[in-house]
């Protein structure tokens, strides 16, 4: 049985996989957990993504319903086969370093959730002034607006138990699908640990970020409106 499964959502991300596929191997290997790695790709292909995991003992596979980050989540915890599930971002700015400690916390504590935090002590993240300042601003509402106890809200690399995920239904299409599955997790399994372990989160290795500034700041009060009701959702059903 695949102990660990990694989902790396890939949108012209070929030059960083033929970086990070290799390091993921040799950690996971060292690990000494059966495991495997799934690259969610675009739709339909437009670079050479399958061809490197071909290479590298991955599995490449093209997202459904769309080509949004959302898309390619939903894509890969349902091909998913391990006890655990890892996302992390395919451009290097995760360390692949973190998954035992990730792995380890997560079996010795039976946590439900293990966040690789930019902000609990001893993290730290290269983005300039700008997006930390929205990120620290995006932090504070959501922990505010959704009584998250976590200091990272909004960084993409965790640790899940499969099983849980697979009770729960998303509904966000892009990035913010992050927060979404932070928050169905938290008011769906309130007894089920959060906890954070501290990370460096690095610029992108090569190539260009998918995540639009002021696209973001446009669709920011859409998105925590579309989370509100979700939250009032899950009570209601609780009730």
């Amino acid at each position: 049985m695949t102990e660990i499964s990694i989902v790396l959502p890939a949108y012209h991300e070929a030059e960083n996989l033929v970086n990070i596929l290799p390091r993921l191997n040799r950690v996971l290997t060292k690990l000494g957990k059966p495991y495997e790695i799934l690259v969610i790709d675009t739709e339909q292909p437009t670079d050479n993504t399958a061809e490197i995991c071909r290479s590298q003992n991955a599995r490449c596979i093209p997202r459904t319903g769309g080509n949004l980050y959302g898309d390619a989540i939903r894509t890969g915890f349902s091909a998913a086969s391990g006890r655990f599930l890892v996302v992390m971002d395919a451009d290097g700015s995760h360390d692949p370093a973190v998954i035992p400690k990730m792995y380890r916390t997560m079996v010795r504590k039976k946590a439900g959730l293990i966040i690789g935090s930019r902000y609990c002590k001893n993290g730290s993240t290269d983005n300039n002034a700008v997006l930390r300042f929205m990120s620290w601003i995006l932090n504070v509402t959501y922990r505010t607006m959704f009584g998250l106890r976590v200091k990272d809200v909004s960084d993409s690399f965790r640790m899940y138990r499969t099983q849980m995920l697979r009770t729960l239904q998303f509904e966000c299409s892009n990035f913010d699908i992050v927060e979404e599955i932070l928050i169905r997790l938290h008011y769906q399994y309130p007894r089920a640990e959060i906890i954070e372990i501290p990370i460096r989160f690095s610029k992108r290795a090569a190539g260009e970020s998918k995540r639009d500034l002021f696209k973001f700041i446009l669709s920011y009060l859409s998105t925590m409106k579309k989370l509100l009701k979700i939250k009032h959702s899950i009570r209601g059903k609780r009730r």
